[in-house]
C-alpha cells in the first residue's frame, strides 16, 4: 500500500531540519571562535626601539654585573610553543610577566604578578590580564638572535576576589644572546642596567666600588699653595670630588663644602685647580679594574 504525505507536511519537516542545522552551525562557529580566538602576535620589523628611554619598562638578558640577574628569559616549551618571561626585582618589590606563544603566533597564555617582601598569608591579592598587545620584530620560531618586542597589558587588580582597579603596564625587551659585546647597542644596555641597579649614576660614576680610592701623593705642596692664597683660609678643606680611573680629580662634578664652600667664587676656583694639580690618587676598583668613583675628602690646611 502506497502511503503519501501532504505537501505542506513535507515542507514543514524540511523547514525544521534547516532550522536545526542552522543552530548547529552557529554553535560550531562559536565553539571554533572560542577555541581559536586567542590574541595574535603582531610582527613588525620596526617595533619600538629598545635603545631609547620612553614609557616602556626595559627587560633584557644582559646580567646585572653584581649578581648576573637576567630580566629576560626565552624558553622553548616544545617544538610548537615558547615562553617569554620578563622579571624585575629590587630586593623589596618586583613583577613577573610571561607570554606563552604557539607556532601560529597566537598568545595562548599571559600572566602578570606583582610582589613585595611583605608576606601575604591569605594570598588575598591577585592579578588578571584582561587585554594584551604584543609586538615582535621577527618570528621567534625562526630566529631568536636579535629578538625584541614591546607590549601593553591591561591588568585587573583583585583583593579578596573583588576587583579594585584596572591599570596599564608597558614593557619592552631585547635578547642580546650572541651579540657583539663591543656594539653600541650592547654597551648602551649594559650602562643602563648599571644605572638601573644602582651600580653607577648617569655619569658612569660607580656608587659602591669594591675598593674605594685613596690618596697616593703627599699633599704638603697642596696645603702650602693654598696658604699662599690671599684672604681667609679655613683650617680644613672639605669637598666632594670624582676620581677617574687614571687617579685624577675630574673638574666636574666638583663641590667644595664646609667653610671653603662659603668663600668667594674666585677663591673656590683657585682651590679647585690646586687640588686637581697637586694630588694623585689610587683609583677605585671593581672586579680589579680601575673605575670612576665619587668620594668626600677632608684635608687639614694647618
Amino acid at each position: 500500500m502506497l502511503i503519501t504525505c501532504p505537501t505542506f507536511l513535507i515542507l514543514n519537516v524540511v523547514k525544521h531540519l534547516r532550522h536545526t542545522l542552522r543552530i548547529q552551525f552557529i554553535i560550531l562557529i562559536l565553539i571554533t571562535n572560542f577555541a581559536f580566538g586567542q590574541e595574535k602576535v603582531t610582527i613588525d620589523q620596526n617595533a619600538v626601539k629598545y635603545e631609547i628611554k620612553d614609557e616602556f619598562n626595559r627587560f633584557d638578558d644582559i646580567g646585572n654585573p653584581k649578581n648576573d640577574y637576567e630580566s629576560l628569559k626565552i624558553e622553548f616549551k616544545s617544538n610548537s610553543a615558547l615562553e617569554i618571561k620578563n622579571s624585575y626585582s629590587s630586593g623589596f618589590t618586583g613583577n613577573d610577566i610571561s607570554f606563552k606563544i604557539n607556532k601560529s603566533l597566537e598568545i595562548i597564555e599571559t600572566k602578570y604578578n606583582y610582589w613585595t617582601d611583605v608576606i601575604d598569608l591569605d594570598n588575598t591579592r591577585t592579578y588578571k590580564v584582561k587585554n594584551v598587545e604584543l609586538t615582535l620584530n621577527q618570528n621567534p620560531f625562526k630566529k631568536i638572535n636579535g629578538l625584541r618586542g614591546n607590549y601593553v597589558l591591561e591588568i585587573q587588580h583583585f583583593y579578596n576576589d573583588s576587583l579594585t582597579k584596572t591599570d596599564t603596564f608597558k614593557g619592552k625587551f631585547k635578547s642580546f644572546k650572541e651579540a657583539d659585546k663591543t656594539s653600541t647597542e650592547y654597551l648602551w644596555a649594559l650602562e643602563q642596567n648599571k644605572i638601573f641597579y644602582g651600580i653607577t649614576n648617569e655619569n658612569g660614576v660607580y656608587l659602591r666600588p669594591d675598593k674605594m680610592p685613596s690618596l697616593k701623593s703627599n699633599y704638603k705642596v697642596l696645603t702650602k699653595k693654598i696658604k699662599e692664597l690671599k684672604g681667609y683660609k679655613p683650617k680644613r678643606l672639605r669637598a666632594f670630588v670624582v676620581i677617574n680611573k687614571n687617579g685624577k680629580i675630574e673638574r666636574e662634578p666638583f663641590r667644595l663644602t664646609g667653610e671653603f664652600g662659603h668663600l668667594d667664587n674666585e677663591t673656590q676656583n683657585q682651590v679647585k685647580e690646586l687640588l686637581i694639580e697637586f694630588t694623585e690618587w689610587y683609583p677605585a676598583c671593581v672586579n680589579e679594574k680601575e673605575v670612576k668613583s665619587r668620594i668626600p675628602i677632608v684635608i687639614g690646611i694647618e
